[in-house]
C-alpha cells in the first residue's frame, strides 16, 4: 500500500514539476532574460532544467527525511540486497533443515510405530507370560495342596499302620483265643452225641413288650426283668429248680449294650425277643441273641386278615390242603402288616384245633367254589401271636 502511495505521489511531483518548469522557462524567455551572456532561449532552457533538478532535489530530500523506505531505497539498496541473498541462504539453510528434520522425523515415525509394533508384541508375549505364569501358580497351589494332603494321608497311614500293628498283636492273641475256643468246639461236639440239644440255633426262648423308659436305668432294669423271665423259662425248659453257673441266659455283652441304647433312645413300645444263637445243650450258658422292634398294633378284634377261594372235590384231603394252604396265605398277609413270626418255624397265626377239625369237618363233603375268610380274634399286636377265626362259605357247586 505504502509502495503505491510513494509511485502516486512521484507522478504528481513529476506532474507538478513539469508545469513549473514550463512557466518558470516561458517566464524568463518572455522576458528575455539571460544568465552568464547566453542568449534568452538557451537561458529559459537551463532556467526550466534548474528548476526541475531544484524541484526533484527538494522532493528527495523531503522523502528522504519523511519516509524510512525512501532512504533505504536510496542508499540502503546494496545492504538490502545482501540482507535479501543472506536471508535467501539462511531460508535455503532452513529448507534443507526442513527437509533433513522431515526426512529425520519420517525416520522418527518409522522407529516408533516399529517400537509401538514391538510394543504390543511384547504386552502380548507379557499377557501370554501372565496366564501362563497364573497356570503356573494355579498348579503350584493344587501341587501343594496335594503335597499336604499326601502328607496327611502320610501320617494317617502311618497311624493307621501303628493301630493295624496293634491290631495285629491283637489278632495273634485272639487268634490264640479262638483256637483254645475251637478246641473246646471240638470237644463239644463230640459230646453232642451223648448230650440232649436244648435249644435249636434260632430258636425262640422269649418274648415280651416293653414300655418306653425314661432314662438309662429304667431300660437297665427293664431289660434285667426280662433276662430273670427268660432265665425261669429256661430253667422250665431244662426241667430244674436251680440254675447252675454255667447254665442260664448269656448275652454278648455289645448285644446288651447296644439293646439298652436302643430301648432308651427309641422311646416307643419295644418287642423284645431273645433267640437262641446256636445249638444249645443241656448243661452248657444258653448263649443268647436279643431282637428289637418297634411294637404298635396290628388288628382290632375281629378284623378281616384276608380271604381266598378254594375249589373242593368233596375229599377231607382236598379240605386238608385247602385250610393248610390258607393258613399259609394268612401267615404270609399278617407277616406283611407287621406281626413278627416264629424265628424257627416262621408261623403266626393261632386257631383252637376244636375249631381247626370242625372247619375241616365242614369243609370235606363239599364240593365247588368255596370261600375261606380269616378274622383276628381279639387285639393283636407286634409280638403276636395272631388267634384267627375262621369261617367258609360255599359260592356254587361244580
Amino acid at each position: 500500500m505504502y509502495g503505491i502511495i510513494l509511485i502516486v505521489v512521484l507522478i504528481i511531483i513529476g506532474g507538478v514539476t513539469a508545469f513549473v518548469g514550463d512557466r518558470i522557462g516561458s517566464k524568463v524567455g518572455k522576458k528575455r532574460m539571460s544568465l552568464f551572456g547566453l542568449r534568452p532561449r538557451h537561458t529559459s532552457i537551463i532556467v526550466t532544467i534548474l528548476t526541475g533538478i531544484a524541484i526533484t532535489t527538494i522532493t528527495f530530500v523531503i522523502l528522504s527525511i519523511t519516509s524510512k523506505n525512501v532512504r533505504t531505497a536510496l542508499f540502503g539498496m546494496e545492504k538490502l540486497q545482501e540482507k535479501v541473498v543472506a536471508t535467501q541462504h539462511d531460508l535455503a539453510a532452513a529448507e534443507q533443515a526442513i527437509k533433513a528434520a522431515h526426512a529425520e522425523q519420517q525416520k522418527t515415525q518409522k522407529q516408533l510405530l516399529k517400537s509401538h509394533e514391538d510394543l504390543l508384541l511384547a504386552q502380548q508375549k507379557t499377557k501370554s507370560l501372565q496366564s501362563r505364569q497364573a497356570l503356573l501358580q494355579d498348579i503350584n497351589n493344587r501341587l501343594s495342596g496335594e503335597n499336604s494332603r499326601l502328607e496327611s494321608l502320610n501320617s494317617s497311614l502311618d497311624a493307621s499302620n501303628q493301630r493295624l500293628l496293634s491290631s495285629n498283636a491283637a489278632l495273634k492273641t485272639s487268634n490264640g483265643k479262638l483256637e483254645q475256643q475251637n478246641d473246646e468246639l471240638l470237644k463239644r461236639n463230640g459230646d453232642l452225641s451223648s448230650k440232649r440239644i436244648v435249644y435249636q440255633a434260632g430258636e425262640l426262648i422269649f418274648a415280651a413288650t416293653a414300655p418306653p423308659p425314661t432314662d438309662r436305668g429304667m431300660a437297665q432294669d427293664e431289660l434285667s426283668k426280662l433276662i430273670a423271665i427268660a432265665n425261669e423259662k429256661v430253667r422250665a425248659t431244662l426241667g430244674t429248680n436251680n440254675l447252675s453257673g454255667r447254665e442260664g441266659i448269656w448275652i454278648y455283652p455289645i448285644d446288651y449294650e447296644n439293646a439298652v441304647k436302643r430301648l432308651f433312645s427309641d422311646h416307643k413300645d419295644m418287642v423284645i425277643r431273645f433267640v437262641a444263637a446256636a445249638n444249645i445243650v443241656q448243661g452248657e450258658p444258653v448263649r443268647t441273641n436279643i431282637e428289637l422292634y418297634p411294637n404298635h398294633i396290628v388288628y382290632m378284634p375281629n378284623q378281616l386278615v384276608t380271604q381266598e377261594e378254594f375249589v373242593l372235590n368233596g375229599t377231607q384231603q382236598s379240605a386238608q390242603e385247602a385250610i393248610f394252604a390258607f393258613l399259609q396265605s394268612v401267615n404270609h398277609h399278617a407277616s406283611k402288616k407287621g406281626i413278627l413270626p416264629d424265628p424257627l418255624h416262621g408261623s403266626i397265626g393261632v386257631i383252637n384245633m376244636d375249631q381247626l377239625y370242625n372247619i375241616i369237618d365242614a369243609m370235606s363233603p363239599l364240593k365247588g367254589y368255596v370261600l375261606l375268610t380269616a378274622y383276628s380274634r381279639g387285639e393283636t399286636d407286634v409280638l403276636g401271636p395272631l388267634h384267627l377265626i375262621l369261617k367258609v362259605e360255599q359260592l356254587h357247586e361244580e
